[in-house]
């Protein structure tokens, strides 16, 4: 079980990065009143072939890691809150499952913690800010 997550500890780390990207919001967006930016929605790939899907609230990153939980916008902000993980077995694990199997506290807290960034859309392009690092989607 620990090698399992030995792997899993470094996606992981790859994971919490592409969190700080992924996590997304339209600056100045008024969404009604709805808890996500429907301009989200879709399928968006990056240059690594990394796919973010948005859904109504729900989202699965996937490519070299996999993650998939809900989401909410709200002032130019998104939060992104992993309920999923899918280890090295190709299995998506809750946190509890993960525990289970041999997360340790670190993996826990980088898989599912909420992350709350910024972004911008223009056009078919999602630009995801973290800090002083961007990347760029592609909407499918």
């Amino acid at each position: 079980m620990k090698n399992k997550f030995k792997l899993f500890g470094l996606a992981v780390l790859v994971t919490a990065i592409v969190f700080s990207f992924a996590a997304l919001s339209l600056a100045g967006c008024d969404t009604g009143g709805d808890p996500t930016d429907p301009a989200l929605n879709g399928t968006w790939v990056d240059e690594d072939d990394n796919t973010l899907v948005f859904d109504n609230g729900a989202f699965v990153l996937s490519g070299n890691y996999n993650v998939k939980g809900t989401f909410t916008t709200s002032g130019g902000s998104i939060t992104l809150k992993p309920t999923h993980a899918k280890g090295n077995d190709e299995k998506w694990y809750t946190k509890a499952e993960a525990i289970a199997v041999g997360a340790t506290e670190d993996d826990q807290r980088l898989l599912f913690s909420p992350v709350t960034n910024t972004y911008s859309i223009s056009g078919n392009t999602l630009t995801l800010n973290a800090g002083n690092k961007s990347a760029t989607y592609t909407k499918q």
